[in-house]
């Protein structure tokens, strides 16, 4: 059975301004992360830690603070909170909202405001580390912040699932990897020869799925964009703002397409083709 890929909308809104505002902070989940102090991860149910729109790890502040042992005072007034941290031989002032903290009584500028949001102080994690003097470890890898209270380094407590490539994934590069050497011919759609959305279109529909004819449909119609191609995805580049050409990521930053030079692997990063590459789509 063939499937007919089309674009799905999303509220923009959903994915830009409302993602970092106070009622849904926590909706990215793949921009959420984990802290942990020495060996343990930090229980933070219900107030998972967040990366902000300026990149900034978020940490609620509460429950961090009692896992390094430093002893917590604060103050509401209207709908601004002030808490204090002190520990280590510093004291750290945090009002939300506002650009500054107070640091052993000096205003120090911050990278991302202090906010509190569903009833909890959530700050700058390399902001409190580095003014409590504490070394921070980030591992990217499982989005854990570490920090090292006791001078010591640690290994992640946890560490994420790495997603396995699905059977169309691999079996859309295998495919596609058959036709390499197959010369280029415009309009070609077949192995006599092939044109870049031709090859494409011909690679997806040996597995079930039709394409629109053209890269330009492809690009305005199938699929979603991504930021991150995967193996499988569909690759897009474009020059003098039309676009132009279409393949198919395999992974390592290289991607498969027909090319004047016929059916070939190149890379993505490449001056002439990373200068022309526009985004990515998944179809799958």
């Amino acid at each position: 059975m063939k499937i007919w890929v089309q674009s799905v909308v999303v509220s923009c809104a959903v994915l830009t301004a409302g993602l970092f505002a106070a009622s849904d902070a926590h909706a990215n989940a793949a921009r959420s992360a984990k802290v942990q102090v020495n060996d343990q991860l930090v229980n933070t149910e219900g107030t998972a830690p967040f990366i902000d729109s300026s990149n900034n790890l978020m940490i609620p502040l509460r429950p961090v603070a009692e896992k390094l042992g430093t002893q917590i005072g604060w103050e509401r007034a209207g709908a601004q909170m002030s808490i204090s941290v002190t520990g280590n031989g510093h004291k750290i002032t945090f009002t939300t909202g506002e650009n500054q903290a107070l640091v052993d009584g000096k205003k120090i500028d911050l990278p991302s405001k202090a906010q509190f949001l569903n009833n909890t102080v959530y700050v700058p994690m390399r902001f409190l580390a580095d003014s409590l003097a504490i070394r921070v470890q980030w591992d990217n890898v499982n989005t854990i912040a570490i920090f090292d209270a006791d001078g010591q380094y640690h290994s992640p407590a946890w560490y994420a699932t790495v997603p396995q490539k699905s059977q169309k994934e691999n079996t859309i590069v295998a495919t596609a990897n058959k036709y390499k050497g197959v010369r280029y011919v415009y309009g070609g759609t077949t192995p006599s020869g092939f044109d870049c959305s031709g090859f494409v279109q011909y690679v997806y529909d040996k597995n079930g799925v039709d394409l629109p004819r053209s890269s330009a449909s492809m690009y305005a119609s199938a699929g979603v964009k991504v930021s991150n191609p995967q193996p499988g995805d569909l690759v897009f580049f474009a020059s003098n703002s039309k676009m132009q050409h279409v393949g198919i990521y395999v992974g390592a930053d290289k991607f498969i397409s027909a090319t004047d030079d016929g059916v070939k692997v190149d890379s993505l990063g490449s001056a002439y083709w990373g200068s022309r590459y526009v985004g990515a789509k998944r179809v799958m």
